[in-house]
């Protein structure tokens, strides 16, 4: 009976070749399969990430307004061009509201010294740092970097809010992958009043057009795309989205 056992359970054993081979072919799936899991899983969190520093900054201001006044107001004792001061008084009665772990002010530390990178890949021809001279910059106690600075325009009145969702010192340094730009914008109307766009509106956006079709992608639109189609896809397929289309193929 014992033998007859033996000889049963060798005849259904696999032999040491055949389970090679199939860890073999379990090896070759999942190094064809692991990076395209842990891409999608990394823009996921990009994407709550982003979703996440919106939420904080749009409570904050909403906060800081319920303080200070309505957000047009809190420059009235300012002039037109003193735009360092613009930028950190925003700032601070923005970052009041955050959890705040480090202070840099409009000095080096907060944002990586590397070159930023468009989201094609390319280099700008300007650091970080360097394109955020006039910015006062933080970094929140979960890791990320802001930057405030007042834009510089003749026609708008723009608070622009640069985000690195991980930090100085992690990520590509590229717009639309980790850096993204919120906008707060204040205008002024033919009737004198004030117009508070906002801050989904941050150069980012809307992500329509005027006949409600998804723009086609550019660096300056990331935030919106992130926020209105919770996908990082135009840094994989930049050439399918057009005529509506929001994802890849």
């Amino acid at each position: 009976m014992k033998k007859q056992i033996i000889n049963f359970v060798k005849s259904k054993a696999f032999t040491l070749a055949e389970t090679l081979i199939v860890i073999g072919i379990i090896g070759v799936v999942a190094a064809l399969t692991l990076p395209n899991l842990n891409h999608a899983t990394g823009d996921k969190e990009k994407v709550t990430r982003v979703k996440k520093i919106y939420s904080s900054l749009t409570d904050a201001v909403d906060r800081a307004q319920a303080i200070y006044g309505d957000c047009d107001t809190w420059f009235n004792d300012l002039g037109a061009e003193d735009y360092a001061k613009k930028s950190e008084r925003f700032a601070k009665r923005v970052t009041e509201f955050m959890k705040v772990s480090k202070v840099c002010g409009f000095d080096a530390g907060c944002f990586s010294d590397s070159l930023t990178l468009w989201s094609d890949g390319s280099e700008c021809e300007l650091t970080t740092n360097g394109s955020l001279a006039f910015a006062y910059k933080v970094i929140l106690s979960d890791g990320v970097s802001l930057g405030f600075h007042q834009e510089i325009s003749d026609s708008r009145k723009i608070l622009v809010i640069r985000v690195d969702i991980d930090g100085p010192n992690k990520g590509k340094n590229q717009l639309g992958n980790d850096l993204f730009d919120f906008v707060y914008v204040y205008e002024a109307t033919s009737d004198g009043f004030v117009v508070l766009a906002p801050l989904k509106q941050l150069w980012a956006g809307p992500a329509y057009n005027d006949n409600n079709v998804p723009e086609y992608f550019s660096d300056n639109y990331s935030a919106a795309w992130v926020l209105e189609f919770g996908n990082l896809d135009y840094l994989k397929c930049p050439d399918d989205l057009v005529n509506g289309q929001t994802s890849c193929k």
